[in-house]
């Protein structure tokens, strides 16, 4: 039988051909990293792997290295394994200077963007250094500590314990390195020692020393002391379990009472004989606890510090700004992070080192003499111990004017922003053929709601009416600081980069400022990828640390989940206090082979205790977690719960097979005729389909030619290409905020000419750095002070043409 599968290909070479060739791939994507390089151990003469990803290819990579004890960043030259999106680098590990910082940095042209950098640490353990016997002699009854004098370890090091020379299997562990024994009894008497196993290196060390213990029968009072003086001061990540350990004993055994200095102990505590164990550990939780024993005699009491140290987060980046060369810049980030974290500023992934014309105050960077090398990306990362984070933004340089005979040539504006055109009551929108707008309906979200999350956050939930309207494809949260007037003109809306879900309901925003005041509003976009607004939300005050309000909130019981088939879960939970106030439920939820943001699914209602969470994929495991809420806080999260949804199930209609020798020669020839006839009108189809889109396309360059022609008759542009630290063509979209048009008609202001709207602005990171000689023309500029790299390209709707006047403040 002959097959139509040369055809097809036939079929595809004739169309994408002549569209790839005439018009070319240009994407319009914004740039992200996907992947940072991650922190690593390893032993000497060992390879280590480091590697980053984008959401889209960068035309290359470089990487470079920060040894230990050093600020300065050195280029590697070795050749990397790069392949458009995903980059990667080895490193032999044959010498101890090859440790330190890894990072790997994206290039556009000439603009670079650098991932967070990642740690090599030399993978070792010491011996132990304990050097005489311990000795613990304790009443039966009493809950006794057998505790391991572990040596340094990177990683940390994995403990077994020995009692008589015999491993103890399943034992009682506090902290990984404390093994407690509860109600202890004569038997437990012996000799006890540890081991410690670094398992990257495979070096096993035993301590040098034993702990002796011997437990007796005592009928005399005695009274209350510890067996182990406890630790004063624990350092824990934010997010980590931590148990402070306070072991006392006596006769009768005593008991011991916990609290905390100025403040209740956390909801999330639990007492027991082997400490106080505090579950995900928050900021809110640091402070002094008190351990005290008493059994009727004189009592005992030890004080504890709680320290929670946090990795750096980049609260606000610095903003998207355009400087004059040869004048001067000053740009600044907000960032937090325990303890305070250091900070680096680069431009085009390279760090920038104080000297004459640079100087680093803190988070602020500042610059006495712009030069057009400085156009293109600029990061502000903050780092300390625990982690890294950076955040970024673009800077635009606007080359000095040039005399030319005499006369001052005046060179385009490279970052001056013009605003879309609002229309006022009555009049329709036009497309920007100029035709006007079918009588399509788009039904707007409602009013948004809003909760508190943390000092940073809050959880934004809306609803959409029941409506016969296009169909929405995606939805974009939008928010807007509410404060004093700059120059007479409130605060821009920032729009969060996250497109999300049609069936979604509730997004997360982070990044906010504590004791600020916010509006936030909702978009939706619809099928004919034009958009409409919900209301704005009331004004909503984040407060600073309503940490003592979410311990008020219930935690809930996530008691069960069920897999309802192949993309349906079933989720089951309990409200532990029914008087609590709380006004529902967020579910969050993800794959557990990633590490992504989790989806967030909002129930109203205190009463709620089941719901079904749809479009999952199907045979993948999900975690599930809830949180209570009400309009001041939101709880802590309960307990993870895992799932795997159920396999989908597929109907393959039977085909009748006839041999190939069993077809009559007049049937063989008939399918073979019809199946050629049938091709050859494809590929005259899919041909006139390519010239008519060709024929397009070359209209459409036509038309760009005589836009640029028209320039010095004085007539804006759409989109020009701008040389010397300005905007040219590129493969990525540069915008932070695609919905920036939609700003109140305060912000109304008429475009200039010559000028374009941030939202129409595609990229110009190819040209940023151009610093050889200014010839030829720059034809147009570029727009959008408070611009961003996103990893979205937005529907022609949000980036082009006039948007809809939002209801006023």
């Amino acid at each position: 039988m002959t097959s139509i599968f040369p055809l097809r290909g036939i079929v595809v070479i004739l169309f994408y051909g002549p569209i790839a060739y005439i018009c070319g791939e240009k994407q319009e994507l914004g740039m992200s990293f996907t992947r940072h390089p991650q922190p690593l151990a390893a032993p000497l003469n060992d390879d280590v792997n480091f590697e980053c990803s984008l959401n889209l290819a960068a035309e290359r990579f470089a990487w470079h290295h920060r040894p230990l004890n050093s600020n300065k960043w050195i280029p590697l030259s070795h050749p990397t394994n790069s392949s458009g999106k995903t980059s990667r680098h080895v490193v032999n590990f044959d010498n101890e200077s090859k440790a330190g910082d890894y990072r790997c940095i994206a290039f556009f042209g000439t603009s670079g963007l650098a991932s967070d950098p990642a740690k090599l640490t030399l993978a070792t353990i010491q011996k132990f250094s304990d050097k005489n016997d311990v000795f613990i002699q304790v009443a039966e009854g009493n809950t006794v500590p057998i505790t391991c004098p572990i040596p340094y370890s990177e990683p940390e090091a994995i403990v077994q314990f020995y009692k008589n020379g015999m491993s103890i299997e399943n034992a009682n562990l506090v902290n990984s390195k404390t093994m407690v024994i509860k109600n202890v009894k004569s038997t437990d008497s012996g000799l006890y020692h540890c081991s410690a196993n670094n398992y990257i290196t495979q070096q096993i060390f035993t301590s040098n020393h034993k702990i002796v213990l011997t437990v007796y029968a005592n009928a005399t009072v005695q009274a209350p002391y510890f067996i182990k003086q406890p630790q004063t001061e624990y350092i824990v990540p934010r997010g980590k379990n931590i148990t402070l350990e306070c072991f006392g004993a006596g006769y009768p055994v005593p008991r011991i009472i916990w609290s905390r200095l100025g403040s209740s102990l956390p909801l999330k505590s639990i007492k027991s004989s082997t400490g106080l164990t505090i579950v995900h550990v928050q900021p809110s939780d640091r402070g002094e606890y008190d351990c005290v024993w008493n059994n009727e005699n004189r009592p005992i009491k030890s004080v504890i510090i709680l320290r929670v140290v946090e990795p750096p987060r980049v609260t606000r980046q610095p903003k998207a700004s355009t400087f004059s060369e040869g004048g001067e810049l000053e740009l600044s980030c907000s960032v937090t992070g325990e303890p305070e974290p250091s900070i680096e500023w680069l431009i085009n992934g390279k760090s920038l080192i104080p000297s004459k014309n640079q100087e680093i105050r803190g988070s602020t960077l500042l610059i006495s003499e712009v030069e057009k090398k400085h156009a293109g990306i600029v990061q502000c990362v903050a780092s300390n111990e625990y982690g890294s984070h950076s955040g970024y933004n673009l800077l635009r340089v606007n080359p000095k004017q040039h005399v030319l005979g005499g006369t001052t040539e005046s060179r385009p504006d490279y970052g001056t922003m013009s605003r879309h055109k609002h229309t006022r009551g009555g009049g329709r929108r036009r497309n920007k053929e100029g035709k006007k707008k079918g009588a399509a309906v788009l039904v707007p979200p409602n009013q948004p709601n809003v909760t508190r999350l943390s000092d940073v956050s809050v959880m934004v939930r809306w609803s959409v009416p029941e409506n016969n309207g296009l169909p929405i494809q995606f939805f974009k949260v939008q928010y807007r600081e509410l404060g004093p007037k700059m120059n007479g003109k409130q605060a821009k809306w920032m729009t969060a980069n996250s497109e999300i879900p049609n069936h979604v309901r509730s997004f997360e925003v982070t990044d906010l400022q504590p004791d600020h005041t916010y509006r936030f509003r909702i978009a939706a976009v619809y099928s004919n990828n034009d958009n409409k607004l919900s209301p704005n939300s009331v004004r909503f005050h984040l407060n600073r640390d309503a940490g003592i309000e979410s311990n008020k909130m219930p935690i809930p019981l996530l008691t069960n989940t069920e897999a309802l088939g192949p993309h349906q879960v079933l989720l089951i939970w309990q409200n532990p206090d029914k008087l609590a106030k709380i006004d529902g439920f967020y579910i969050y939820h993800r794959a557990s082979t990633t590490a992504g943001e989790y989806l967030k699914t909002t129930v109203e209602g205190k009463d709620a205790y089941n719901m079904t969470i749809s479009h999952l994929q199907s045979e993948t495991v999900y975690e599930f977690k809830i949180q209570s809420f009400s309009v001041d806080a939101a709880s802590e999260f309960s307990q993870i719960l895992r799932q795997k949804t159920g396999k989908s199930i597929e109907e393959h209609p039977v085909q009748q097979v006839i041999a190939e020798n069993k077809l009559r020669p007049s049937e063989s020839n008939k399918d073979v005729n019809i199946q050629l006839i049938v091709g050859g009108v494809l590929v005259a189809a899919v041909i006139l389909v390519a010239i008519a889109f060709a024929a397009r396309c070359l209209y459409k360059r036509a038309k760009y030619k005589q836009n640029q022609e028209s320039q010095s008759e004085g007539k804006p542009i759409t989109n020009g290409r701008v040389m010397n630290g300005g905007v040219t063509d590129s493969k990525i979209n540069i915008t932070s905020n695609p919905l920036a048009g939609l700003d109140t008609s305060e912000d109304i202001m008429q475009p200039k000419s010559g000028q374009q709207s941030s939202m129409e602005m595609t990229s110009f990171l190819n040209g940023q750095n151009n610093n050889g000689s200014n010839n030829g023309h720059n034809n147009g500029d570029a727009a959008g002070s408070d611009v961003n790299v996103t990893s979205h390209s937005e529907p022609s709707s949000l980036r082009q043409g006039p948007l809809p006047i939002e209801q006023r403040l």
